[in-house]
């Protein structure tokens, strides 16, 4: 894991707990990071019993505060890191955008989704200032200004990220249906071999945090030599010519 973290631009916290945690910034989001809790010891890389990893997306805000804006679905291992990366970028971009200001929104305590930046405060003490005599109109056009530039450049980053999707879903990668009742393999690129573990599909849901358009799916297989079931994506990862990422993914048995 550590390993992966590491090709993968990420960089370890140093945090109070055990638990290994490592976070980069987004590809294309200003002021967005992506955060993984892998569920594994930090000193020991022992698994943390109760936990797997998880991707969150964390908005950070003009007081330096990490809101999170999104949260992606749980794994464990490396064989769906790749995965399970694109999937919560995805779900950052996806993310909605404060009107006002342009900053990212998240869901607080209260069970309200709110600006991470929290400007409706400082929109109503300039409401409360205007009634006075010496209120400055230069400092609202001041601040009109810098959110008019705020809210261009999260539109050409929503613009840029669109397009990045659009790439990412013709030319770098391909979404499989899959169905309830459908036996699969495995596929290793690494070792460029196919699982001789036979699975039914049980359940297919949309990823949490996706937009209902999205094709990134959930599928939920119970294997038959184990009778575990778990979880994989029906994304199949490209280098971009034509040939398989290093992800594991599902195929149809024929």
């Amino acid at each position: 894991m550590k390993s992966t973290l590491k090709s993968n631009g990420f960089k370890p916290h140093n945090n109070k707990s055990n638990e290994l945690v490592a976070s980069k910034f987004h590809s294309t989001l200003r002021n967005v990071r992506i955060v993984v809790n892998t569920g594994l010891d930090k000193n020991t890389g022992k698994a943390i019993a109760g936990k797997q990893a998880q991707f969150k997306a964390v908005f950070i805000n003009n007081q330096s505060q990490w809101r999170t804006i999104a949260t992606g679905s749980t794994f464990k291992g490396t064989g769906r890191f790749g995965s399970a990366l694109t999937a919560i970028e995805v779900g950052a971009e996806d993310a909605s955008t404060c009107k006002r200001c342009g900053a990212k929104n998240f869901k607080a305590k209260s069970g309200n989704v709110v600006c991470a930046n929290a400007c409706w405060t400082g929109w109503r003490g300039y409401k409360a200032k205007a009634t006075k005599k010496n209120t400055s109109q230069n400092t609202y056009a001041a601040s009109k200004k810098r959110n008019a530039a705020a809210r261009k450049y999260n539109r050409d980053a929503s613009k840029a990220a669109a397009e990045k999707k659009a790439i990412a879903e013709k030319v770098v990668g391909t979404y499989t249906t899959f169905v309830p009742g459908q036996l699969v393999k495995v596929v290793e690129p690494q070792q460029n071999t196919l699982s001789n573990f036979i699975g039914t599909v049980t359940k297919v849901e949309l990823v949490p945090g996706r937009p209902a358009s999205s094709k990134l799916m959930d599928v939920w297989v119970m294997w038959m030599h184990s009778g575990v079931t778990d979880r994989h994506h029906n994304y199949r990862a490209d280098t971009g010519n034509g040939h398989a990422g290093t992800d594991t993914y599902l195929v149809p048995v024929a």
